[in-house]
């Protein structure tokens, strides 16, 4: 079975991936790693560069790629899943884990090291987040649902576990 953790960054889908690739003795995959890496270039910049719909392309090609494979961690962004494509691929052999977070707690994971007070008195930072959290919610695809507000990576890796143990 596919265990697969969608949902922004800063909501810890990586890092719990990674834990639970390791607990389970499965295989992780991260699509931004995987594009990343035979793009040699950001998701970020191949988006400006290249456009969306040239990133979208390829994170089909890879969600097909991984469809073959069995027993995996496969973390993916909520573009991924705002393909009906790619969540029909993704729903038919695996589990779809929807990692969320509050926009403050998702701004200062993604920022760490500054000061809190600093960042969260930027406005215009929380209100691009919770705009994009808004716009991009695809969690009603979700076979579960995890707040990660108030857990560390490992929490949230037992709190996946837990939904597992429970499902199956």
């Amino acid at each position: 079975m596919k265990i697969i953790l969608a949902g922004f960054n800063g909501t810890w889908r990586k890092e719990t991936g990674k834990i639970l690739s390791i607990r389970l003795k499965k295989q992780f995959f991260d699509i931004e790693e995987i594009i990343e890496e035979r793009e040699k270039d950001r998701v970020a910049h191949i988006s400006q560069v290249k456009g969306k719909d040239y990133l979208r392309q390829i994170e089909e090609k890879i969600v097909k790629e991984i469809s073959c494979l069995e027993d995996i961690v496969f973390s993916v962004n909520p573009d991924v899943i705002a393909s009906e494509e790619n969540r029909r691929i993704l729903k038919s052999d695996g589990i779809i884990i929807w990692l969320t977070a509050e926009p403050s707690i998702i701004l200062l994971r993604m920022h760490p090291g500054k000061d809190s007070k600093t960042l969260l008195s930027k406005q215009q930072a929380l209100a691009q987040i919770r705009h994009v959290l808004k716009e991009h919610d695809f969690s009603v695809f979700a076979d579960r649902i995890v707040d990660t507000s108030e857990l560390t990576p490992e929490q949230t890796a037992d709190r996946v576990q837990q939904i597992l143990i429970n499902s199956f």
